[in-house]
């Protein structure tokens, strides 16, 4: 079996921390000798998962920044998206712990992962981001890289407090909740950016997110 394939089995099963190395080689039917001829550690294999998926993140991405048709803020938009919901099929194991991020058992992948997402952001957003100043879409004052890299960071943090919403109160309060965290996250992007409350209403897709979470409210009844 293939080395990838079995570490990403055994990593989804139990758990980064939890596997070893002679696991892996069990799982791979090889000896632990020749698993440590391809990769010298477990964290060499996770290294090299994470930026399997960056490098496919990458590859779907750049065609949409640089598609000029389309405004900064459209492009970024998408950009956004994509690293939201990108690699189902791609890279399962990565993206696997991508919707099961609140997971306590790996929390050296979940590092991993914000390396790489922070990478992401800075590669393609913050050049969108400089371009989008140069235009007058908004106004900033500090590098567009790690402006790029503070909305990535924000926009994990939304979504980890609409989960501990999610899991901490009833329907009622989850959906005042929610709009509370939304008013926050745009309210900030407005100033971070200096755009209006309905240019950041379109750059974070908030009528398809409000959509979506309402869908998931509706199960809980």
């Amino acid at each position: 079996m293939d080395i990838m394939r079995s570490a990403e089995e055994l990593f989804m099963r139990q758990g980064y921390e939890k596997t070893s190395m002679q696991q892996i080689a069990d799982h791979a039917a090889l000896t632990k000798g020749a698993l440590y001829h391809h990769f010298d550690s477990k964290e060499a294999l996770l290294e090299r998962m994470c930026a399997d998926h960056y490098r496919a993140m990458i590859n779907a991405a750049r065609p949409l920044a640089e598609e000029t048709s389309l405004s900064c803020f459209a492009r970024i938009r998408r950009l956004m998206d994509l690293n939201r919901g990108m690699g189902m099929s791609t890279v399962s194991f990565v993206s696997e712990y991508i919707k099961t991020r609140n997971d306590e058992s790996s929390v050296m992948l979940k590092e991993r992962l914000r390396k790489y997402e922070r990478k992401f952001y800075a590669e393609l957003v913050g050049p969108l981001l400089r371009e989008a100043k140069e235009k007058g879409e908004c106004d900033f004052a500090c590098s567009p890289d790690v402006l790029a890299v503070f909305i990535q960071c924000l926009d994990r943090g939304v979504n980890e407090e609409i989960h501990q919403v999610f899991v901490e109160h009833s329907k009622a309060e989850t959906e005042r909740g929610i709009i509370e965290i939304m008013k926050a996250y745009m309210y900030t992007i407005s100033r971070m950016l200096n755009i209006k409350p309905e240019e950041v209403s379109s750059l974070i897709g908030l009528e398809e997110s409000m959509h979506f979470l309402g869908e998931v409210l509706k199960k809980r009844e």
